[in-house]
């Protein structure tokens, strides 16, 4: 309603501006002439400008309106994919207590840097069958986190420290899984099994406040790990984007 009594306003005062400007050019004696140098064009310049203003004005209501619209169509997404990930980290819960209590009672190799092809670890069938669905679950987790198809900050807030948990309990089961695929051994030498697993477990390493990280590291046997600094992460971020690859 208001648009519509604002338009005809606006045709009203342009209407009569526009009949005034032509009466002046227009001298009625004995017959009608028509002097187009005395035809105050100003008048309509000003009615013009009067109405760009407005419709400027309109424009700029109507943009702002649309990037509300769109922040909260961000937010509505945001919160459904986060229900969702809940709900998947909810269900994950038992195999993770599995593999991080394994790994608390015996990690799958003492060091990982020393891991063959052939290596037995000690762990339960049970323990392994937790290691798979932990690692394919995460991996889809971290990948989703990574591309912002679900909020990075909030995953990291809600579940950064039991992320890196699990990282901690399942690196040497990773290491181990690309050796027998005849992967490299890491990420930056072109490794691409568990790439996102690894990848969002660096990034928690690097944006979780010291004293949370090392004490996550501290519970598993870590030594406190000191963060690094901008040009160190420009570094590992250009080696992450020239390794990656989609492996859901």
């Amino acid at each position: 309603m208001r648009k519509i009594v604002l338009n005809i306003v606006l045709l009203s005062v342009f209407v009569a501006s526009l009949f005034l400007t032509i009466s002046s050019a227009i001298d009625i004696s004995k017959e009608v002439t028509v002097k187009l140098h005395e035809f105050d064009w100003s008048g309509v310049s000003g009615v013009m400008d009067m109405v760009m203003v407005i419709l400027t004005f309109v424009l700029l209501v109507g943009l702002k309106q649309g990037s509300k619209s769109i922040e909260e169509s961000t937010r509505s997404r945001n919160a459904e994919l986060l229900n969702w990930a809940m709900e998947e980290m909810s269900a994950l819960k038992p195999a993770i207590r599995l593999v991080t209590d394994a790994h608390k009672r015996d990690p799958y190799s003492q060091v990982t840097s020393e891991i063959s092809v052939d290596y037995l670890s000690t762990w339960s069938k049970e323990e392994l069958q937790a290691a798979q669905a932990v690692s394919v679950a995460l991996q889809r987790m971290g990948y989703f986190a990574t591309h912002d198809l679900v909020s990075k900050k909030h995953f990291l807030n809600l579940w950064g420290p039991l992320y890196l948990s699990c990282w901690y309990s399942l690196e040497g089961w990773v290491k181990h899984k690309r050796l027998q695929l005849d992967e490299p051994f890491d990420i930056a030498d072109g490794a691409y099994s568990r790439l996102y697993f690894e990848k969002y477990a660096m990034y928690c390493e690097e944006k979780l406040p010291a004293l949370l990280l090392n004490n996550t590291r501290k519970q598993f046997g870590l030594e406190p790990l000191v963060q690094p600094k901008a040009h160190i992460k420009l570094g590992i971020k250009l080696k992450a984007r020239l390794t990656e690859k989609v492996d859901i």
